[in-house]
């Protein structure tokens, strides 16, 4: 993935960057009745981290169609308005809380390689998305754009479940198994929890009659996501489970948000957010928010990158 866009890319809105902002969290619109709660989201770990918002929203044509041969005043008059409605609502929202918003409206036939080629652009330092359930073939996990994005994306990946929202946030849920996606979803739990007054309830699993050496293992990792917790209430605790998915679901119930990171997976074929986070985000009650941590660099990459660096 490079920094300039693809030759299908056209732009047609693009505000410049905030100055002086360390942070930029980028949040990708597409249905005005998911603004709202996308953008809540984003403005506590903006606002927490003294940063930014890029709202993005890409209007999809298929490669061979005209329409990438338009002018772009041809596709604001005739095309742009409703996305354009949708980044403007985010900028309000935003402004609300006095959270500097930028926005960029882009034409491309590949939305998912638009959104990576502005979130390389832009040098983002998070990237939110919106999840919402639906029936997919067994090898697309999350849908055809979000896959890829989740997979390939550099920066912080948020996938937030949408439709479902709590009309405040008391208490966050936050269960561990170590690694490091747990890292990023520490950072959110943090963010919304200073936001709101809120409580983090931090968890991690054993298996029933586990060795000493499994709640060690279940200790540290609650300790070291505590650790990264400052200045909000946190619980702590390492509970007995056979399933954690079943355990964290019956857990969820007493929470307002649930945040978890994007779970190990042993299996040959990697699943895009791992099977317990898969499972847990389509059966709690409450909101959900996966984050994993950016993509790492293939072999080749790190090579070349030692080599050059």
């Amino acid at each position: 993935m490079g920094d300039e866009r693809t030759v299908d890319d056209q732009t047609v809105l693009e505000d410049d960057p905030a100055d002086g902002r360390p942070y930029t969290v980028m949040v990708a619109l597409a249905n005005p009745a998911h603004v709202e709660q996308l953008m809540r989201t984003a403005t506590d770990l903006a606002a927490d981290n003294d940063g930014q918002i890029r709202v993005v929203s890409v209007i999809h044509k298929h490669v061979t169609s005209p329409f990438l041969l338009f002018s772009e005043e041809r596709i604001k008059r005739e095309f742009a308005d409703d996305q354009q409605a949708v980044l403007d609502e985010a900028v309000a929202l935003a402004e609300e809380r006095s959270v500097p918003v930028k926005r960029s409206l882009l034409v491309g036939s590949d939305v998912s390689d638009t959104i990576l080629s502005t979130v390389a652009q832009t040098d983002a330092d998070s990237l939110l998305l919106g999840w919402q359930e639906q029936s997919r073939p067994s090898d697309i996990m999350l849908g055809t754009t979000l896959d890829p994005l989740v997979r390939r994306a550099p920066c912080d990946v948020f996938v937030e479940r949408v439709g479902t929202t709590a009309e405040r946030v008391d208490a966050v849920l936050l269960p561990t198994d170590g690694g490091r996606h747990v890292e990023p979803g520490a950072d959110l739990a943090e963010a919304i929890a200073r936001s709101n007054d809120a409580s983090v309830t931090v968890v991690s699993y054993v298996p029933p009659g586990g060795t000493a050496m499994e709640r060690e293992a279940a200790r540290s990792h609650v300790d070291a996501v505590t650790e990264r917790l400052e200045g909000v209430p946190v619980d702590e605790h390492v509970h007995e489970a056979a399933d954690p998915a079943d355990a964290i679901v019956d857990a969820a119930a007493d929470h307002d948000l649930v945040v978890l990171g994007a779970t190990r997976e042993r299996q040959l074929r990697r699943r895009v957010i791992g099977s317990v986070a898969e499972t847990v985000a389509r059966r709690v009650a409450p909101p959900v928010v996966i984050a994993k941590r950016g993509a790492e660099p293939s072999l080749l990459g790190r090579a070349l990158e030692g080599w050059w660096g």
